[in-house]
Protein backbone atom coordinates (compact mmCIF):
# COMPACT_ATOMS: atom_id res chain seq x y z
CA UNK A 1 0.00 0.00 0.00
CA UNK A 2 1.07 3.84 -0.75
CA UNK A 3 1.71 6.07 1.56
CA UNK A 4 -1.38 7.70 2.78
CA UNK A 5 -2.07 11.00 2.00
CA UNK A 6 -3.70 13.21 5.21
CA UNK A 7 -5.36 16.18 3.78
CA UNK A 8 -5.67 19.19 6.11
CA UNK A 9 -9.26 20.44 5.98
CA UNK A 10 -9.59 24.06 6.53
CA UNK A 11 -12.81 24.16 9.27
CA UNK A 12 -13.29 27.84 7.99
CA UNK A 13 -13.64 27.18 4.81
CA UNK A 14 -16.71 25.09 5.14
CA UNK A 15 -18.02 27.14 7.82
CA UNK A 16 -17.52 29.50 5.37
CA UNK A 17 -19.21 27.65 2.47
CA UNK A 18 -22.04 26.34 4.80
CA UNK A 19 -23.07 29.71 6.36
CA UNK A 20 -23.34 31.67 2.52
CA UNK A 21 -25.55 28.86 1.02
CA UNK A 22 -27.73 29.64 4.38
CA UNK A 23 -27.71 33.02 3.70
CA UNK A 24 -28.86 32.28 0.13
CA UNK A 25 -31.47 30.01 1.21
CA UNK A 26 -32.81 32.42 3.74
CA UNK A 27 -32.76 35.40 1.21
CA UNK A 28 -34.52 33.09 -1.38
CA UNK A 29 -37.28 32.47 0.96
CA UNK A 30 -37.26 36.01 2.30
CA UNK A 31 -37.94 37.09 -1.04
CA UNK A 32 -40.55 34.69 -1.68
CA UNK A 33 -42.48 35.77 0.91
CA UNK A 34 -42.43 39.59 -0.11
CA UNK A 35 -43.71 38.44 -3.49
CA UNK A 36 -46.38 36.79 -1.48
CA UNK A 37 -47.65 39.72 0.73
CA UNK A 38 -47.17 42.21 -1.75
CA UNK A 39 -49.21 40.53 -4.28
CA UNK A 40 -51.80 39.25 -1.81
CA UNK A 41 -52.08 42.88 -0.99
CA UNK A 42 -52.67 44.14 -4.45
CA UNK A 43 -55.57 41.79 -4.33
CA UNK A 44 -56.98 43.22 -1.43
CA UNK A 45 -56.94 46.70 -2.47
CA UNK A 46 -58.94 45.70 -5.48
CA UNK A 47 -61.21 43.95 -4.04
CA UNK A 48 -61.64 46.71 -1.70
CA UNK A 49 -61.69 49.89 -4.33
CA UNK A 50 -64.44 47.20 -6.62
CA UNK A 51 -66.67 47.15 -3.46
CA UNK A 52 -66.48 51.01 -2.51
CA UNK A 53 -67.40 51.27 -6.21
CA UNK A 54 -70.25 49.02 -5.86
CA UNK A 55 -71.94 50.77 -2.75
CA UNK A 56 -71.80 54.21 -4.42
CA UNK A 57 -73.05 52.86 -7.40
CA UNK A 58 -76.48 51.26 -5.12
CA UNK A 59 -76.44 54.38 -3.02
CA UNK A 60 -76.41 56.51 -6.15
CA UNK A 61 -79.23 54.78 -7.44
CA UNK A 62 -81.01 54.69 -4.80
CA UNK A 63 -80.92 58.47 -3.66
CA UNK A 64 -81.95 59.43 -7.17
CA UNK A 65 -84.95 57.11 -8.13
CA UNK A 66 -85.96 58.15 -4.38
CA UNK A 67 -85.96 61.85 -5.12
CA UNK A 68 -87.00 61.67 -8.72
CA UNK A 69 -89.80 59.00 -7.82
CA UNK A 70 -90.93 61.92 -5.14
CA UNK A 71 -91.25 64.63 -7.06
CA UNK A 72 -92.52 63.17 -10.18
CA UNK A 73 -95.44 61.03 -8.11
CA UNK A 74 -96.17 64.54 -6.61
CA UNK A 75 -96.77 66.33 -10.16
CA UNK A 76 -99.14 62.76 -11.41
CA UNK A 77 -100.86 62.29 -8.13
CA UNK A 78 -100.37 58.52 -8.63
CA UNK A 79 -97.17 56.44 -7.32
CA UNK A 80 -94.45 55.91 -9.98
CA UNK A 81 -91.12 53.46 -10.25
CA UNK A 82 -87.80 55.04 -11.29
CA UNK A 83 -84.89 53.03 -12.41
CA UNK A 84 -81.92 53.70 -14.63
CA UNK A 85 -80.14 51.67 -17.55
CA UNK A 86 -78.08 49.13 -17.07
CA UNK A 87 -74.86 51.32 -17.59
CA UNK A 88 -72.46 52.12 -15.10
CA UNK A 89 -74.32 55.34 -13.46
CA UNK A 90 -71.89 56.72 -11.79
CA UNK A 91 -69.43 57.09 -14.41
CA UNK A 92 -71.92 58.35 -16.35
CA UNK A 93 -72.62 61.20 -13.32
CA UNK A 94 -69.09 61.78 -12.97
CA UNK A 95 -67.94 62.02 -16.55
CA UNK A 96 -71.26 63.61 -17.94
CA UNK A 97 -73.51 64.61 -15.28
CA UNK A 98 -75.80 62.61 -17.53
CA UNK A 99 -77.93 59.48 -16.96
CA UNK A 100 -78.23 57.94 -20.28
CA UNK A 101 -81.50 56.20 -19.62
CA UNK A 102 -84.05 56.65 -17.25
CA UNK A 103 -87.08 54.50 -16.86
CA UNK A 104 -90.47 55.33 -15.12
CA UNK A 105 -93.34 53.04 -14.72
CA UNK A 106 -96.85 53.93 -12.71
CA UNK A 107 -99.65 51.54 -12.10
CA UNK A 108 -101.77 54.62 -12.26
CA UNK A 109 -105.02 54.78 -10.69
CA UNK A 110 -108.69 55.45 -11.08
CA UNK A 111 -107.65 59.22 -12.57
CA UNK A 112 -104.06 58.52 -14.17
CA UNK A 113 -103.31 56.31 -16.74
CA UNK A 114 -100.78 53.11 -16.29
CA UNK A 115 -97.57 54.77 -17.52
CA UNK A 116 -94.50 53.65 -19.11
CA UNK A 117 -91.95 55.51 -20.27
CA UNK A 118 -87.95 56.11 -20.95
CA UNK A 119 -85.93 59.21 -21.19
CA UNK A 120 -82.97 59.72 -23.06
CA UNK A 121 -79.84 61.93 -21.75
CA UNK A 122 -81.44 63.25 -18.76
CA UNK A 123 -79.17 65.43 -17.12
CA UNK A 124 -80.06 68.17 -13.94
CA UNK A 125 -79.64 72.37 -15.36
CA UNK A 126 -80.76 75.21 -13.33
CA UNK A 127 -82.76 73.10 -10.90
CA UNK A 128 -84.71 71.48 -13.52
CA UNK A 129 -84.54 67.81 -14.91
CA UNK A 130 -83.81 67.84 -18.74
CA UNK A 131 -84.29 65.34 -21.10
CA UNK A 132 -83.05 64.79 -24.60
CA UNK A 133 -85.58 62.87 -25.64
CA UNK A 134 -89.07 60.84 -24.46
CA UNK A 135 -91.03 58.16 -25.66
CA UNK A 136 -93.43 55.89 -24.03
CA UNK A 137 -97.26 55.05 -23.41
CA UNK A 138 -99.74 55.82 -21.57
CA UNK A 139 -102.57 53.01 -20.69
CA UNK A 140 -106.17 53.30 -19.95
CA UNK A 141 -108.13 50.11 -18.75
CA UNK A 142 -111.52 48.89 -18.75
CA UNK A 143 -112.13 50.40 -15.58
CA UNK A 144 -110.04 53.28 -15.85
CA UNK A 145 -112.02 54.06 -18.80
CA UNK A 146 -115.21 53.14 -17.10
CA UNK A 147 -114.21 55.68 -14.69
CA UNK A 148 -112.69 58.70 -16.92
CA UNK A 149 -116.43 58.62 -18.82
CA UNK A 150 -118.23 58.56 -15.48
CA UNK A 151 -116.16 61.78 -14.56
CA UNK A 152 -117.53 63.43 -17.48
CA UNK A 153 -121.29 62.41 -16.86
CA UNK A 154 -122.56 64.18 -19.78
CA UNK A 155 -125.80 62.12 -19.98
CA UNK A 156 -127.42 64.15 -16.51
CA UNK A 157 -127.82 66.72 -19.19
CA UNK A 158 -129.37 64.35 -22.30
CA UNK A 159 -133.15 64.89 -23.06
CA UNK A 160 -132.62 60.64 -23.19
CA UNK A 161 -131.46 60.71 -19.33
CA UNK A 162 -130.33 57.37 -18.31
CA UNK A 163 -130.85 55.79 -21.59
CA UNK A 164 -127.63 57.36 -22.65
CA UNK A 165 -125.32 56.47 -19.56
CA UNK A 166 -122.02 54.47 -20.21
CA UNK A 167 -122.63 51.47 -18.38
CA UNK A 168 -118.97 49.50 -19.85
CA UNK A 169 -116.45 50.40 -22.07
CA UNK A 170 -114.17 47.68 -23.38
CA UNK A 171 -111.77 47.07 -25.72
CA UNK A 172 -112.26 45.49 -29.41
CA UNK A 173 -108.38 45.87 -30.53
CA UNK A 174 -109.18 43.63 -33.69
CA UNK A 175 -111.59 46.25 -34.59
CA UNK A 176 -109.38 49.10 -33.63
CA UNK A 177 -112.89 50.54 -31.53
CA UNK A 178 -113.63 50.92 -27.77
CA UNK A 179 -116.91 48.90 -27.64
CA UNK A 180 -119.08 50.92 -25.19
CA UNK A 181 -122.65 49.76 -23.46
CA UNK A 182 -124.77 52.79 -23.76
CA UNK A 183 -128.04 52.41 -21.33
CA UNK A 184 -128.23 48.64 -21.53
CA UNK A 185 -130.12 48.82 -24.74
CA UNK A 186 -127.22 49.28 -27.40
CA UNK A 187 -123.33 49.13 -28.14
CA UNK A 188 -121.17 51.60 -29.93
CA UNK A 189 -117.98 51.65 -31.23
CA UNK A 190 -115.22 54.24 -30.63
CA UNK A 191 -112.60 55.14 -32.81
CA UNK A 192 -109.26 56.49 -30.90
CA UNK A 193 -107.13 59.18 -33.06
CA UNK A 194 -105.23 62.19 -32.71
CA UNK A 195 -105.46 65.60 -33.94
CA UNK A 196 -102.86 68.37 -33.18
CA UNK A 197 -101.51 66.81 -30.44
CA UNK A 198 -104.83 65.88 -28.69
CA UNK A 199 -106.51 63.15 -28.03
CA UNK A 200 -109.97 62.27 -30.06
CA UNK A 201 -112.55 59.67 -29.43
CA UNK A 202 -115.16 59.50 -32.77
CA UNK A 203 -118.16 57.07 -32.42
CA UNK A 204 -119.73 55.60 -34.96
CA UNK A 205 -123.28 56.69 -34.31
CA UNK A 206 -124.32 60.04 -32.66
CA UNK A 207 -128.33 58.77 -32.37
CA UNK A 208 -129.93 56.47 -30.11
CA UNK A 209 -133.61 55.55 -30.50
CA UNK A 210 -133.87 58.80 -32.96
CA UNK A 211 -132.26 60.81 -29.71
CA UNK A 212 -129.02 62.71 -30.55
CA UNK A 213 -126.02 61.03 -28.03
CA UNK A 214 -124.82 64.23 -25.83
CA UNK A 215 -122.01 65.17 -26.70
CA UNK A 216 -119.49 65.03 -25.34
CA UNK A 217 -120.15 61.52 -23.96
CA UNK A 218 -116.07 60.50 -23.77
CA UNK A 219 -115.09 63.96 -22.95
CA UNK A 220 -113.91 62.03 -19.56
CA UNK A 221 -111.57 59.70 -21.32
CA UNK A 222 -109.79 62.90 -22.95
CA UNK A 223 -109.89 65.18 -20.14
CA UNK A 224 -108.22 62.21 -17.69
CA UNK A 225 -105.31 61.62 -20.90
CA UNK A 226 -105.06 65.98 -21.44
CA UNK A 227 -104.16 66.04 -17.48
CA UNK A 228 -102.11 63.46 -17.52
CA UNK A 229 -100.15 64.85 -20.11
CA UNK A 230 -100.05 67.64 -18.63
CA UNK A 231 -98.29 66.46 -15.41
CA UNK A 232 -95.59 65.37 -17.00
CA UNK A 233 -92.37 67.14 -18.16
CA UNK A 234 -93.22 70.16 -20.25
CA UNK A 235 -92.51 69.04 -23.88
CA UNK A 236 -93.91 65.80 -23.34
CA UNK A 237 -97.25 65.08 -26.37
CA UNK A 238 -99.58 62.64 -27.73
CA UNK A 239 -98.14 61.06 -30.53
CA UNK A 240 -100.96 58.71 -31.65
CA UNK A 241 -103.66 56.14 -29.75
CA UNK A 242 -104.89 52.76 -30.77
CA UNK A 243 -106.67 50.42 -28.71
CA UNK A 244 -104.62 46.93 -27.60
CA UNK A 245 -106.27 44.40 -25.79
CA UNK A 246 -105.73 45.62 -22.30
CA UNK A 247 -107.56 49.08 -23.12
CA UNK A 248 -106.78 52.32 -24.82
CA UNK A 249 -102.92 52.81 -25.35
CA UNK A 250 -101.54 56.39 -26.18
CA UNK A 251 -98.31 57.12 -27.68
CA UNK A 252 -96.06 59.79 -26.04
CA UNK A 253 -93.20 61.21 -27.56
CA UNK A 254 -91.17 64.75 -26.58
CA UNK A 255 -87.77 66.23 -27.70
CA UNK A 256 -86.23 68.86 -24.89
CA UNK A 257 -88.04 67.63 -22.35
CA UNK A 258 -87.93 69.63 -19.06
CA UNK A 259 -89.71 68.74 -15.50
CA UNK A 260 -89.08 71.84 -13.25
CA UNK A 261 -88.65 70.87 -9.50
CA UNK A 262 -90.98 71.75 -6.84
Amino acid sequence: MGPSRNRTVDPGARVRHDTGMGRGARRGRGDQVGRHGCGCSLILLVVILVGLVAAAEVGLRWYLSDRAEKEVSAHLDAPVDISFGGGLLLWEVLTTRTAEKVHLTSPGSETVPQLDVTGRSVSLVDGAVHAAGVDGTAVLDEQQLLAAVRQGAPAEHSPVGELAEVRSVRPDAAAGLLRADIGGIAEIGVAPGVTDGQLTLRPEQTALLGFPLPEGLFSGITTVVDSTVASLPRGVAIDGAQVVNSGLEVSLDGRDVVLERN
